[in-house]
């Protein structure tokens, strides 16, 4: 039985299992450099923002401000400003969307089931709302 490589997840991810195809000492200087490229990567503002929405943070980014509230009302009040938000999003996908169906050709704009499934999010955003709402 062959001798068992030590784990390299980032080099595993990149191989797969052409891995165990490598000499340990190799793979090992590999796995070292993907893991030096990742800590310098610097993180896109984008996935940066991504994250902060699941710490009390509202629609524009911000914490919720609010003192009086306790730490889950206060949750459910930036939930409710994210919601909100993209409820509108969505409308204006859809005002889009009817425009295009009025004035294009039908490769020109989604199909209904696309339309319904935003119709679809906008109801279950809007009952989110409803939720967070609701002391």
């Amino acid at each position: 039985m062959p001798d068992r490589l030590p784990d390299y997840p980032r080099l595993h991810a990149l191989l797969g299992a052409a891995l165990r195809d490598l000499p340990n000492t190799l793979a090992e200087k590999l796995e070292d450099a993907l893991c030096d490229s990742a800590e310098r990567a610097v993180p896109s503002t984008f996935l940066a923002h991504l994250k902060g929405h699941g710490a009390n943070l509202r629609a524009d980014g911000e914490p919720w401000t609010e003192t009086r509230l306790s730490p889950g009302r206060a949750f459910d009040m930036a939930l409710a400003t994210r919601s909100a938000s993209g409820i509108t999003a969505l409308t204006a996908v859809l005002h889009a969307a009817h425009v295009a169906r009025e004035s294009e050709t039908p490769d020109g704009y989604p199909s209904a089931a696309v339309v319904e499934g935003l119709f679809n999010a906008c109801q279950v955003l809007s009952l989110q709302v409803e939720r967070c709402l609701v002391p």
